[in-house]
């Protein structure tokens, strides 16, 4: 399925699908940062144009949504939507650049994507992040997400056990927050 004209509009970013274009050093230097990737598996992994061109054409000719947040005119991170339409769920991700953090582009992105998954025919959106992210665990808590399961120390993190956390929400009338 292509989503090549989709546009999602949050409170304080947009959201289109990820392009060719989109793969510039600034990105490329995200993926790469020990810093923003310290919860990422990608941080086990080395990025280049090439690489993220493969990503990116995994998405093409599927269900599955790789998104570009758009703040202020730039790109200001990503979303992932791993869809499986047998099931109507879908399990969502995001990155966050370095620059656009402790904005809250980070909740309107998720609560974006999430209302366009549940209107387009979804059931559950679930999502995971590491119990120390907590970023993360409060983005996904405060889009009205609960609590899906737990992983317990299944991830090293500097060398230190932690849990996978997950959580889920079901399409429901209600608005979401």
């Amino acid at each position: 399925m292509q989503h090549l004209n989709l546009r999602l509009t949050g409170q304080l970013v947009t959201l289109r699908p990820f392009a060719e274009a989109d793969i510039a050093q600034r990105y490329i230097d995200w993926l790469s940062d020990p810093e923003l990737m310290k919860y990422s598996n990608q941080r086990f992994r080395s990025h280049s144009a090439d690489n993220c061109r493969d990503y990116l054409a995994s998405f093409h000719n599927s269900d599955n949504l790789f998104m570009a947040i758009i703040y202020d005119g730039q790109l200001a991170g990503t979303m992932t939507a791993y869809v499986s339409s047998v099931h109507q769920t879908a399990d969502i991700g995001l990155l966050i650049g370095t620059q656009s953090q402790g904005k809250g582009l980070g909740k309107d992105a998720w609560v974006a994507l999430m209302a366009h998954l549940f209107r387009s025919g979804i059931r559950k959106v679930t999502g995971g992040t590491l119990r120390c992210n907590s970023a993360m665990v409060r983005i996904m808590e405060s889009a009205g997400m609960q609590p899906d399961g737990i992983r317990v120390a299944q991830e090293l993190v500097d060398g230190k056990p932690e849990d996978i956390l997950y959580f889920a929400r079901f399409n429901s009338p209600c608005t979401l927050p």
